[in-house]
């Protein structure tokens, strides 16, 4: 189980379950390896480059940090890593990257 499905599963309002967050822009590992790299940090796509940085306004975030006023859950589908928020398209899709790796060992609801 992937720690943004951990969470997601308990309801904690964290950048980790927030709809906007984008962990493969920040991806520094290998192939077969979790989206979210060593560095730990991701970038937010709620963030406003118009809008002066703040708690609530950043663009590079930690996946743990507590949710932000602009926090939306995600679906259960982003928290299983099969939808990611497209920040371009400024909706969510189908994701685009191999997720094969990802182990799926957990009830599924």
């Amino acid at each position: 189980m992937s720690l943004k499905k951990f969470y997601y599963d308990k309801n904690i309002e964290i950048c980790y379950t927030c709809k906007f967050i984008d962990e493969y822009a920040m991806n520094v590992s290998e192939e077969g390896y979790v989206p979210h790299g060593y560095d730990g940090i991701a970038y937010c796509c709620a963030y406003d480059e118009k809008e002066p940085k703040s708690d609530d306004n950043m663009d590079f975030i930690s996946p743990l940090w507590k949710a932000c006023k602009k926090y939306v859950r995600c679906t259960k589908r982003q928290s299983e890593y099969l939808d990611i928020y497209d920040e371009k398209k400024q909706r969510i899709v189908k994701n685009p990257n191999d997720i094969s790796k990802i182990d799926k060992d957990y009830d599924e609801d």
